[in-house]
């Protein structure tokens, strides 16, 4: 988020809340992680980069509830990480029920002799710095005793009154050993991890000790993640009528990129974005207390993709067209991983690509996208217009793309074929007279190859061409008989 002075200065405010989040800079990874985690290292690296998500599955103390989607990869673009449904994160008990396999926070406690093939087992049936694991070791050890109770490791949730993100909260503020089992005063927001049971036990996804449960790799040293006391700078205003960081504030200072400081949610290729349902159980994005945990709230029309929302934009375009006829012209404006704003933004880390780094595409591609929309709405692209509605969507590869629908003020006529021919061309430019036009659309813009020169093509359907690729030679655009455009190609070598 940016906002502009008269002076035409730029101030960014989306970091840290024009300096009411005081964030501190993040200790460096133990040098072995450094060595691993690199977009420009050695083959060892690579390996582990390309893993990465294995990997970390087999330091992580949570199981990571949610249904991925793995048809996306065929591996004709950069791997894509999609889930359907909502995220939750579920923790087991300390020791696995009887003929069952030790995983996630039991392969701290059971059977550490065979810990290391006890993680490799994990990782090959699978394919595809801890919170303090001395901890659980100390259970461990107490668990072979044989008079020992029943016995239940506690992670405490954030205590009032010690709500800054400044300090580190010692060890006894983390976890705690219960002896008799889980007492009745644990908090909601507490993980107790028993014995042995036979289910998995939801996370609260406001844990301190969240992240650094499911990603240890990110938090080797089990930094604290967001908790409902986060206070602002002691300097600064409240916002409105609270003083506490709220989740979206938190996430937005944890994960903006700063020169020269290690930042693994950005930079290890392991982070992922959520979509939220239609409702979720947990808070307001500008605004939290404790006692809305668990509250179902329905989101705003408001909040971007949510169904409120989705419903009020489809029944303002129904109007639109209900005023003003169906839309005169309908353009897609693309994204370009190649754009030099791109390739500026991910030099500060070598070896990336565009893929490591969707927030920057989306930034970009939002940026652009915004300035072709004013240019259509005060009339520089298509002349006077009426109304604008478009569509924001993403390509199985990742990148975004819009869908753009423009109602145009003169509409005392019907569109002819010279109308189409102003705006489209299905000709290569004339590479003497227009050679940057000719290698740009010899590019971006050609289909295939496919049908006999490449039948594995993803357009081959059938033996044929999903796109009906090649179109034949024509002299001048024409109409057919339902009103689409047939496209001038003119047989000239």
């Amino acid at each position: 988020m940016q906002s502009r002075s008269s002076s035409r200065e730029i101030v960014y405010k989306g970091c840290c809340r024009g300096g009411k989040i005081v964030w501190p800079q993040r200790r460096a990874s133990p040098e072995l992680l450094q060595q691993l985690v690199r977009f420009d290292g050695d083959s060892r690296s690579n390996k582990f980069m390309r893993l990465i998500r294995q990997y970390n599955s087999l330091f992580a103390f949570t199981s990571l509830g949610v249904d991925v989607d793995k048809s996306i990869n065929t591996g004709g673009g950069p791997y894509v990480f999609r889930i359907n449904g909502v995220v939750h994160h579920r923790i087991g008990s300390l020791v696995p029920p009887p003929g069952k396999r030790p995983e996630y926070a039991q392969l701290y406690i059971h059977d550490t002799d065979n810990e290391i093939q006890n993680r490799l087992n994990i990782f090959s049936s699978e394919g595809d710095g801890d919170p303090d694991p001395q901890i659980f070791r100390m259970a461990r050890d107490r668990m072979l005793s044989p008079d020992t109770p029943d016995i239940a490791i506690k992670l405490c949730g954030a205590v009032d009154g010690h709500g800054d993100i400044y300090c580190a909260p010692s060890s006894s503020e983390l976890a705690a050993l219960l002896i008799g089992g889980p007492s009745p005063e644990v908090s909601s927001f507490d993980i107790v991890v028993e014995t042995q049971a036979s289910r998995l036990k939801p996370v609260s996804p406001i844990h301190p000790t969240l992240m650094a449960l499911q990603y240890p790799l990110l938090f080797p040293y089990g930094e604290p993640g967001f908790h409902t006391s986060i206070k602002f700078a002691e300097s600064a205003d409240p916002v409105g009528d609270r003083d506490e960081v709220s989740m979206y504030e938190y996430y937005g200072a944890d994960m903006h990129y700063r020169p020269g400081q290690p930042n693994p949610a950005l930079c290890s290729g392991l982070a992922a974005v959520r979509n939220l349902p239609g409702y979720i159980r947990c808070h307001w994005p500008w605004r939290f207390y404790g006692r809305d945990v668990g509250v179902k709230k329905t989101l705003p029309a408001s909040h971007i993709g949510g169904k409120r929302y989705m419903q009020q934009n489809y029944h303002d375009c129904l109007v639109i067209c209900c005023t003003y006829g169906p839309p005169h012209k309908f353009t897609t404006f693309t994204c370009n991983p190649k754009w030099p704003e791109i390739a500026e933004a991910i030099r500060c880390e070598p070896g990336q690509k565009p893929s490591d780094r969707a927030d920057m595409v989306v930034r970009v591609f939002h940026m652009k996208l915004e300035e072709y929309l004013t240019d259509i709405k005060e009339g520089r692209v298509f002349g006077p217009v009426r109304a604008v509605a478009h569509t924001n969507e993403f390509q199985k590869r990742g990148l975004p793309h819009s869908h753009i629908l423009v109602w145009q003020s003169d509409t005392g006529r019907e569109q002819t074929a010279e109308d189409v021919d102003k705006y489209i061309s299905a000709e290569l430019p004339d590479p003497k007279v227009d050679p940057l036009a000719f290698s740009l659309v010899q590019e971006f813009m050609i289909h295939g190859p496919c049908g006999n020169a490449n039948p594995s093509s993803q357009c081959m359907k059938d033996g044929k061409c999903s796109k009906r690729y090649p179109k034949k030679f024509r002299s001048e655009t024409t109409f057919d008989q339902d009103g689409y455009p047939l496209y001038r190609r003119r047989d000239n070598g």
